[in-house]
């Protein structure tokens, strides 16, 4: 799907479920495989080309009203690392490549997630809150 100079991201497949454990919601890896088809839109696993270990997930969630955000996660042991901000720089790369228009939203406070998208070029453009809360948009 995608290279960075350490990592690939590929489709993911049912054995990640355990290795993104940590990351991810309940499900979230079995639902994407069951989706089947073009699966380019969804989350991806992120695999550091040494050991070729899955150490997170970066991709899309198509949202009907919203449209399509990008979101990540890393495994408690590999953050700290650059591994999100290299993951989501090529996967937003490689959205604008194909002309998908894609933003990303974070829940403050978060300087994590917040540093990883000014890295990639992203930039706070909106904020708004829902039934979630509280939500501050990104886009490049």
């Amino acid at each position: 799907m995608a290279c960075a100079d350490r990592l690939r991201l590929r489709l993911l497949q049912p054995a990640d479920a355990a290795a993104l454990r940590q990351v991810t919601g309940p499900g979230l890896v079995e639902a994407v495989v069951a989706h089947g088809g073009n699966r380019a839109l969804s989350p991806w696993a992120i695999v550091v080309r040494d050991g070729d270990i899955v150490v997170g997930f970066c991709g899309f969630f198509v949202r009907p009203v919203k449209g399509t955000t990008m979101g990540y996660g890393i495994a408690p042991g590999y953050r700290g690392r650059g591994l999100a901000t290299e993951a989501a720089g090529a996967v937003l790369d490689w959205a604008e490549r194909h002309d998908i228009d894609v933003y990303s939203s974070v829940r403050p406070p978060n300087p994590a997630s917040v540093r990883v998208l000014r890295k990639i070029g992203m930039r706070l453009v909106d904020s708004y809150v829902d039934e979630d809360g509280e939500r501050d948009i990104y886009r490049r």
